[in-house]
């Protein structure tokens, strides 16, 4: 039993869905705190939390064999933990509900549910293939979490707060997905994943990530100076983006050295990523 939980956790990779579904908490928190106490944060959580297990869940069922090539011990696939079939249910039934969930809220928050969940089924089944699609979809759905749950505190109007923290979490998972490329290049060739470390070589993709961590870096101080919001010159946002933004700079070091572990680095940059959510979460807070 506890084989097969772990094992549903992993293709579905709910550590992401957890810190998406955290992203659109952020998101009503950041707009209209009060909006915390009715029922749409627990269904805006789910939304985010389903649909990106429905993903995940679909992605696995259709890199079956890059992820062989690429011998991706860590899907549960690979190691033969679930079937195939038993991969593609999960992905629709997560989903179904997904999208359930998003039919409590409001429309607009429901119509952009359901382009989410469209544009997730295309990428796993065609448009990762193309040039850097993969790269930026995925950072895609790090960032529109944040725009999400603004949209359900406020359907009208989205804070500059959110714009720019989804900004930073775009950068940041521009940069990891690149990154994760980079390890990745045998199996891409199966598919023809026209990956930027694929078409134009590991050190130019390095470059690339160097560059997105960077700007992710830079932005990440700009709250700390916007007048009239809980953010300006707030030390409970600035000392813990700054542990966020020391974890980017010391992956950014760490990319110059000719061993590069990318596996532990990605870990480096997920915990930085969940550093700078605690950052706008307490800069909004107190």
């Amino acid at each position: 039993m506890i084989r097969t939980i772990k094992a549903i956790w992993e293709l579905t990779r709910l550590e992401h869905g957890l810190m998406y579904g955290f992203g659109v908490l952020i998101g009503i928190i950041i707009a209209d705190k009060t909006v915390l106490f009715t029922k749409l944060p627990l269904f805006g959580f789910f939304t985010a939390l389903l649909l990106e297990a429905g993903t995940f869940a679909l992605n696995d069922y259709c890199d079956l064999e890059s992820d062989i090539a690429n011998q991706r011990m860590d899907r549960p696939l690979v190691r033969g933990d679930i079937r195939k079939e038993e991969a593609l249910l999960i992905a629709i039934i997560a989903t179904v509900f997904g999208i359930i969930c998003a039919s409590f809220l409001s429309s607009i928050v429901f119509l952009l549910a359901l382009i989410l969940a469209a544009l997730g089924i295309l990428y796993d089944i065609k448009t990762k293939e193309i040039l850097a699609v993969s790269n930026v979809y995925i950072a895609f759905t790090m960032a529109i979490p944040f725009i999400f749950g603004g949209l359900i505190a406020e359907p009208e109007r989205v804070e500059l707060a959110l714009l720019i923290l989804a900004s930073i979490a775009f950068l940041a998972g521009f940069g990891r997905e690149v990154m994760k490329d980079i390890a990745d290049v045998k199996g891409d060739a199966l598919r023809d994943i026209r990956s930027i470390a694929r078409i134009y070589g590991a050190d130019r993709a390095i470059k690339v990530v160097f560059f997105s961590y960077s700007l992710a870096v830079i932005l990440s101080v700009v709250p700390f100076f916007l007048v009239n919001t809980s953010y300006f010159h707030n030390l409970a946002y600035l000392l813990p983006v700054m542990a966020a933004d020391a974890l980017f700079v010391h992956t950014c070091f760490g990319l110059q050295k000719k061993d590069i572990n990318y596996s532990t680095m990605r870990k480096e940059t997920l915990l930085a990523i969940g550093i700078g959510l605690i950052a706008f979460v307490s800069g909004a807070l107190f």
